[in-house]
């Protein structure tokens, strides 16, 4: 897992909200805290290794009867790890942000104790060997059997 004293987050937010969370992680020891106004910035650093988080901050909320627009996370096509930031977070909103690549959806409200854990967990899913170069089970093979019985229970004294 990469501390997040060593780590580089990008947060994504055009109002006070992302420069609220960039001080929020200043505050907490973050090697490097940069703060863009566009989606399409944040991915370009996502995607050049500039980044090993990102946040993205949604200003308004979203009532559950209307569509989220669907903007893929910043760094889904490159494994960079991605949190929604939202002033209200419902169930709609926390499908919508799986279905779009993020994480985990967040309020704004957080304490910074739980969003440090957030963090620390996104950076360990990063950091998580994909499942494909994982072996699917060990295979031993079966003991020897000598000359006596194996298969009958020891005698318990």
């Amino acid at each position: 897992m990469k501390s997040l004293s060593v780590s580089r987050i990008v947060v994504v937010a055009d109002s006070g909200q992302g420069e609220v969370l960039a001080t929020r992680l200043r505050r907490m020891n973050v090697a490097e805290v940069k703060a863009v106004t566009e989606l399409e910035e944040a991915r370009r650093l996502c995607q050049s290794g500039h980044a090993d988080a990102c946040l993205v901050a949604v200003d308004a909320p979203v009532p559950d009867c209307v569509p989220l627009s669907e903007s893929d996370a910043p760094g889904r096509s490159c494994g960079v790890p991605a949190l929604m930031v939202a002033p209200v977070v419902t169930p709609h909103l926390r499908r919508a942000a799986r279905r779009c690549g993020y994480l985990a959806a967040v309020p704004v409200t957080i304490s910074p104790r739980l969003l440090y854990r957030r963090l620390g967990a996104a950076l360990q899913h990063r950091r998580a060997a994909p499942a494909s170069s994982r072996p699917l089970a060990m295979i031993i093979p079966p003991p020897r059997r000598s000359g006596t019985a194996v298969l009958a229970k020891p005698t318990l004294h």
